[in-house]
């Protein structure tokens, strides 16, 4: 029984701990970053440091190190311009959006955070209640199990969609400044001029999803393991 006590409160740990960094990389603007592969700016490009968050982009400045902030939003019709999609204030002739895929990456992300914050709730729950009936206590065991199997599905859903369109925000930043749609041309465009990596808040990320994977599996073997003999 001492043994199934120590797993259990390992288990909460772990998943607070992997809230915490799943809740830190979603605050944090620096998912993507794109430096200027070899100091020749392209037209309608940029010249300093980009980093880009779940619903904003930011440029840091080579010369002052400042960075500014602006929503990652792009034109959605010709009524717009550049400035007004950049600007922190609605404008009613103008539409603006996200990229479908940040839309994606934002609300894997918010799920996975749901799931992972109601399993914290529910196991709380299920430590100091201890006047629960066995079939609550049969839903209270089981239930954090399904929502960290889903937080752990959605975490790895947000990493998978950052991996595969870690450009597709530079590549948008080039097409509208240009005017150009083709996606192939764009995506070369932004291959030959810049370098797109993964920044420290999709690490945050990576290990808020190893977390989630190890509470998961101790979970599962506290609920099949301990909680049979129980």
């Amino acid at each position: 029984m001492e043994k199934a006590k120590i797993l259990y409160f390992g288990v909460f740990i772990m998943v607070v701990v992997a809230f915490i960094f799943h809740v830190t990389a979603m605050g944090h603007n620096h998912w993507k970053k794109a430096n200027l592969r070899n100091g020749t700016v392209p037209a309608g490009g940029f010249s300093d440091p980009v980093s880009i968050g779940l619903f904003t982009r930011c440029q840091t400045s080579n010369s002052t190190r400042g960075e500014s902030c602006a929503p990652n939003l792009f034109k959605s019709d010709v009524n717009c311009t550049i400035s007004n999609c950049l600007s922190r204030f609605a404008n009613p002739s103008c539409s603006c959006d996200y990229l479908p895929s940040t839309k994606g990456i934002a609300a894997c992300a918010i799920i996975a955070s749901i799931f992972l914050g109601l399993a914290i709730i529910i196991l709380f729950i299920h430590s100091i209640n201890t006047s629960e009936t066995r079939s609550i206590g049969l839903i209270l065991g089981l239930f954090p199990l399904l929502l960290l199997l889903f937080a752990f599905i959605f975490i790895l859903i947000t990493l998978i969609l950052v991996g595969s369109y870690l450009s597709r925000d530079i590549m948008s930043i080039l097409g509208e400044s240009r005017g150009i749609t083709d996606i192939p041309t764009l995506r070369d465009l932004t291959r030959d001029n810049y370098k797109v990596r993964v920044d420290w808040s999709t690490g945050l990320e990576i290990i808020s999803l190893f977390f989630t994977f190890v509470s998961l599996v101790l979970y599962s073997a506290f609920v099949f393991k301990f909680g049979r003999s129980s």
